[in-house]
């Protein structure tokens, strides 16, 4: 896909739900890390940041000759800045510094007006009471020194003495600093978390998917929590959930549609990844097939971790699998198995063991020679292969499939991977015809009450149990 559909897509607004999906996913981690941030930085500010001590006094500005018409709202004002100005300036510092013992004033000096009266409130924060003291008596003592470069005509005053005034005691608030910390990292984290929901291009809803990929996206399965004592999730099974059911016949139904108009028999089944569902997927095609009244075959192609006999809790024990055929100890007939109960049958052919190095068995004429005999007598043959992004077992068998149907796990796999992937399938012979977006979260999927209810009922009147038996009504 071209740079300018990702930028015309990006422009589109924000997905809260996403976002929404993406905090909940990473709430633990960054809970997590905004606790450690707080307790470091608390051990950290117990450590290094101490109590400190403040003195003060209270100064008055007057006119030097204490005339009272001197004594006049603007020029008092412009005074006590003045003063204010001397007292926190660098002269100050400096002159201090020539003080006997000037390494003992260690702390901070400073002044400011009380309101708009000519007090001045001039205080020291030191480590110690005393330091604390001696630095804003240090203060005082040398303003003399400095005033006559800042007014020449008012005077500064205490009132009373600085000692009587006490010690005021600025306790460290480590935990308060460290709290804020932990704030800040709590806050920073779901602001990461959500600025990469917002820019990623990972595939979290059928509109975006719709915009972004290369294919046509059918529709989503909605995500599906299993029932006590429930080993997968199947359209044939009376706890599976109408609504997944209903998800199911719609994306069927647009499948066979797109299948029917191009001549399309054998259809691939894969995904990107590991666990995206793509086995559970390609089960519920053929059961959906079967219902329709079709004449389907099922091929675990995934030879390295199949999963299909665990779906339908079938006992390879004493039956031949793909891999007797590939290898020719087995004929067609031999591996082929029926599944089900009266005209809900379908055929399957399962592999159990994990074989090394399959990709060389599907690499054969032997092969090919299987999907031409199956799709003469079947009207569907559904290929369950390993995922694309890891081996590659599912390239080589796209090369013999008229077609790839695409499985994505919602939130979890990139839009330029998965047209990546579809250039590969299309390089090797074969046409993506489309894909649905799996263990969907948060995606409208039910059509109208009767489609939910009647017509969903019909295909929950039976159940598969072990081998095939009818499980009851």
């Amino acid at each position: 896909m071209n740079q300018e559909h990702y930028q015309n897509a990006n422009t589109q607004p924000y997905d809260v739900k996403y976002i929404s999906r993406c905090l909940m996913r990473n709430a633990l981690f960054i809970l997590m890390f905004a606790c450690l941030a707080g307790v470091f930085s608390y051990i950290f500010l117990d450590h290094y940041k101490k109590d400190t001590y403040t003195a003060s006094v209270n100064l008055y500005v007057i006119p030097r000759d204490n005339a009272s018409t001197k004594f006049n709202s603007n020029g008092i004002s412009s005074a006590v800045s003045r003063c204010v100005s001397a007292l926190n300036s660098d002269m100050m510092k400096e002159q201090i510094k020539k003080e006997k013992d000037a390494n003992k004033l260690k702390g901070n000096l400073s002044a400011y007006a009380a309101g708009s009266t000519n007090i001045i409130i001039m205080s020291a924060t030191s480590s110690s009471a005393e330091s604390a003291c001696r630095l804003l008596k240090a203060g005082i003592d040398n303003y003399p020194k400095l005033s006559g470069y800042f007014q020449t005509g008012y005077l500064l005053k205490k009132i009373g003495s600085f000692e009587g005034n006490g010690i005021t005691v600025n306790h460290a608030d480590a935990p308060i600093s460290a709290l804020k910390v932990a704030l800040l990292v709590l806050i920073a984290g779901c602001g990461l978390v959500g600025a990469m929901a917002v820019f990623t291009d990972k595939v979290h809803s059928v509109e975006q998917a719709q915009q972004l990929l290369d294919m046509d996206v059918f529709g989503a399965l909605p995500f599906v929590k299993k029932k006590q004592e429930q080993k997968s999730i199947l359209i044939t099974d009376p706890r599976t959930s109408s609504q997944y059911a209903e998800a199911v016949d719609k994306i069927v139904t647009k499948l066979r549609r797109k299948m029917h108009e191009n001549h399309y028999k054998v259809l691939m089944v894969s995904s990107l990844k590991e666990n995206d569902g793509k086995s559970t997927a390609a089960a519920n095609l053929v059961l959906n097939l079967v219902q329709r009244g079709k004449k389907v075959v099922l091929v675990d192609c995934d030879m390295r971790r199949s999963a299909v006999c665990k779906l339908f809790d079938i006992d390879m024990k004493d039956q031949k699998q793909l891999y007797d055929y590939l290898t020719e100890e087995s004929t067609l007939q031999d591996v082929l198995i029926e599944y089900g109960q009266d005209e809900r049958k379908f055929s399957c052919i399962l592999q159990k063991k994990a074989v090394s190095e399959p990709e060389k068995l599907f690499d054969s004429e032997r092969f090919e020679h299987m999907l031409k005999e199956l799709s003469g007598s079947f009207d569907y043959v559904i290929l369950d292969t390993a995922p694309i992004g890891i081996v590659r077992d599912a390239e080589i068998i796209a090369g013999y499939a008229d077609s790839v149907f695409m499985v994505m796990k919602q939130d979890e796999v990139h839009a330029a991977s998965v047209n990546d992937v579809i250039d590969i399938l299309e390089d090797a012979g074969s046409v993506v015809v489309g894909g649905v977006l799996n263990m969907a979260r948060g995606e409208k999927i039910a059509g109208n009450g009767y489609h939910k209810y009647k017509y969903g009922s019909y295909y929950y009147g039976y159940a598969y149990g072990k081998d095939g038996q009818h499980a009851g009504k």
